[in-house]
């Protein structure tokens, strides 16, 4: 008894799945989104202090100027971290091109649409965190002291917060 092979038949090109291309596309789209929310909060991570005045050499308090004062001057302690528009934005960029995709005309309109969304997905969190690292490090925290300051936050792209607190003991 013998065993015949049968030569190996390339699939038909109709046997494929219709929008094959497509659905690969929509799943590369949701791995960046994927990968973008997760990378986005480990470079959104940033922190700035100042205390205006400290400690003379009898542990009296000092202020900015080195001029004795009785009261412990005061630290300003600033924290930028991510914003949660970042992912609203995300998520409304990856719902609005599969909205788009429905209602494309063909293929190539619709790869088009989701290569969009993917460099869309990308463009806004390297904005973001490129604007927040970049506003936040131009705060001049020395200047929160003078009363008399006051500053822009990079809302729709970063959060900062901010706390005071009396100087502590060295």
């Amino acid at each position: 008894m013998s065993i015949t092979h049968e030569p190996h038949v390339a699939p038909d090109v109709a046997s494929v799945l219709p929008g094959r291309e497509v659905v690969a596309r929509l799943r590369r789209v949701l791995i960046v989104s994927l990968a973008a929310a997760l990378i986005y909060p480990a470079f959104m991570r940033a922190s700035a202090g100042y205390c205006a005045g400290g400690f003379d050499g009898a542990d009296g308090f000092v202020d900015a100027a080195g001029r004795p004062v009785d009261e412990a001057p005061t630290c300003i302690q600033l924290s930028l971290g991510p914003s949660p528009l970042v992912y609203f934005g995300i998520a409304l960029i990856v719902l609005f091109a599969i909205d788009r995709v429905l209602k494309a005309a063909d293929e190539p309109a619709a790869l088009r649409i989701l290569d969009r969304a993917a460099a869309g997905v990308v463009v806004l969190v390297l904005g973001a965190v490129v604007i927040s690292q970049v506003w936040f490090h131009l705060i001049p925290i020395d200047e929160f002291m003078s009363g008399s300051f006051s500053f822009l936050s990079p809302f729709p792209f970063g959060f900062i917060e901010s706390s005071t607190s009396p100087v502590t003991a060295p």
